[in-house]
């Protein structure tokens, strides 16, 4: 009997851990502006889909959460990594284009001399004709 008591008080021992693991992911990903889907706080936890729905208490704390973030503007992580990633192209594209613009000068500077070298030589050989 001692045997089955023990088990029972690991098994809730353990489901309470669970519970606080939940909760606690559900609370910092509110605090966070992310939003929350079970995926998610499979993800994150190692919780499976069904526990988030069973478990009473978790429950009331998730649909007071997704209650609390209608409405609002909220990030996900795959939405911040997309940004990121935006972010470092814009980065890598200005350099591109400030490259590009040096070589536009470079270019036009060249273009600039071969006119005036062509001309100083038109100009000597209309003085030779003379």
């Amino acid at each position: 009997m001692t045997n089955y008591t023990n088990m029972l008080r690991m098994n809730e021992k353990v489901c309470e851990e669970k519970r606080i693991l939940a909760i606690d992911t559900i609370r910092r990903m509110v605090r966070d502006n992310e939003q929350i889907t079970i995926c998610e706080l499979t993800k994150q936890t190692g919780l499976s889909r069904s526990f988030f729905y069973k478990n009473a208490v978790v429950n009331m704390e998730l649909n007071a959460a997704l209650k609390a973030q209608q409405g609002k503007i909220l990030s996900s992580k795959r939405d911040k990594k997309l940004n990121e990633a935006l972010k470092e192209t814009v980065k890598l594209q200005k350099v591109e284009i400030e490259k590009l613009r040096m070589e536009k000068s470079r270019l036009t500077f060249e273009i600039k001399r071969l006119k005036n070298e062509q001309q100083n030589d038109l100009d000597y050989s209309l003085i030779e004709k003379l």
